[in-house]
């Protein structure tokens, strides 16, 4: 459904028969030969748009984009207003990554021929992909007021939502897939993302484990659900997971820096950073691994390696929350709490993280800031209640947990 339009007239001219019989090729599936039978026919009319529409289609299903791409772009030039050309070169474009392009064609597209719902459901995947969610999400709804009922539309949406972090509708957008298509594995996948999200990793898992069902050769999937195993504290389970994701795609970076993690807080040292190495040794510049290498670092105690480590990962990705984290905790235990306090809030400014929010109570209570303790501790508790009981006893608090502010939020939540 998001692929490139493939409609375009039949001739019914005797001079037409080389052009028919490409097309009749292509409707059947035989690509090479509808590419020849329409170049050939190129030959003696260059400047035949429909054929050179035809020849591109064909090319682009072959996956030679370059040849596509010239096709199309000399179409558009003998036809700038054509809108299924437009719509056709926007998906090429998506494909190959190149958004900005792609948001070009597809807009004009949009404005040549508005009724056409594959169109928003292109122009939403951009716009996801360039980062403007919200936008994404109009061209979905459009899409689905067009096209109601269509598991591929809330499919995306439901990725949008997941990326957004609005886990509750991203998890009614895969159940909508789900309903038509209960096996589906990439709703389940989805699914179990959103419930992640929610905190709900023991439905999770069984999401996780429904998707891995339907499809056991997907690294993907086992990933997640190890992710979902370690929020559960259940390392065993997850590095059998990772195990078999590798075993897989030996070339799994990212399931390769999680068994590391996974080794490291069973103990086992030695193998963690064994593990790491192996990575590391092909492309040592990673900012993952830099990452990765933090925070084993940051569990061995070793603060100021740890901190060298996530800035150097930090480098790349200025805004990676996991670093960001990080570095704010050892920037705690060094004592350098305005420094954290900076790390936090770049953490907490892209998102909901009760356990960074309570960090950061955690210092402005140790500086006696109490207000500012108090609305850092009330918004971790609003997702995490169990918050506020580790703060009745964490000795950070100690100062300031008699005052009438933090007295008034244990009343809130019932705890006093």
């Amino acid at each position: 459904m998001n692929d490139e339009f493939d409609d375009y007239p039949f001739f019914s001219d005797e001079e037409h028969d080389l052009l028919e019989m490409a097309q009749v090729a292509f409707a059947q599936g035989n690509l090479a030969q509808a590419l020849e039978l329409g170049e050939a026919w190129l030959e003696d009319h260059p400047l035949d748009v429909e054929a050179m529409h035809l020849c591109a289609l064909a090319a682009a299903s072959q996956r030679d984009e370059n040849k596509a791409m010239a096709l199309y772009r000399k179409a558009l030039r003998l036809e700038p207003a054509h809108g299924t050309l437009h719509h056709n070169v926007g998906a090429l474009l998506e494909r190959r990554k190149e958004y900005a392009q792609a948001l070009h064609h597809l807009q004009r597209a949009l404005e040549l021929q508005p009724d056409f719902p594959e169109i928003y459901i292109n122009l939403g995947n951009v716009l996801d992909a360039l980062g403007r969610g919200e936008e994404a999400l109009a061209m979905y709804q459009e899409a689905l007021r067009r096209l109601p009922e269509t598991d591929d539309v809330y499919f995306n949406q439901g990725c949008t939502l997941n990326r957004m972090g609005r886990y509750q509708e991203a998890l009614e957008s895969f159940e909508a897939v789900l309903q038509g298509d209960p096996r589906s594995a990439a709703a389940l996948n989805g699914k179990g993302l959103a419930l992640t999200g929610l905190d709900r990793d023991e439905e999770a898992i069984a999401a996780f484990s429904k998707a891995i069902e339907t499809g056991p050769d997907s690294t993907l999937y086992r990933y997640n659900r190890a992710l979902a195993l370690r929020g559960q504290q259940r390392p065993q389970d997850a590095l059998r997971d990772l195990d078999k994701a590798l075993e897989i795609d030996p070339g799994f970076l990212e399931a390769a820096l999680q068994k590391a993690e996974v080794l490291h807080e069973l103990g086992q040292w030695d193998a963690s950073w064994q593990t790491l190495a192996a990575v590391e040794k092909p492309d040592p510049a990673r900012p993952e691994i830099a990452c990765c290498r933090g925070l084993l670092l940051e569990g061995q105690g070793d603060l100021n390696g740890a901190l060298d480590a996530l800035e150097q990962c930090l480098d790349s990705f200025p805004d990676d929350r996991r670093a960001l984290g990080h570095k704010g905790l050892v920037l705690m235990e060094l004592g350098r709490y305005d420094e954290a306090i900076l790390c936090f809030n770049a953490v907490l400014d892209q998102g909901e993280n009760p356990d960074i929010a309570y960090r950061r109570a955690c210092i402005y209570a140790r500086q006696g800031l109490v207000r500012k303790a108090v609305q850092s501790l009330g918004q971790a508790a609003a997702h995490d209640p169990a918050k506020l009981l580790a703060a009745q006893t964490d000795a950070a608090f100690d100062a300031v947990r008699e005052t009438p502010s933090f007295r008034r939020l244990f009343k809130k939540f019932h705890l006093v």
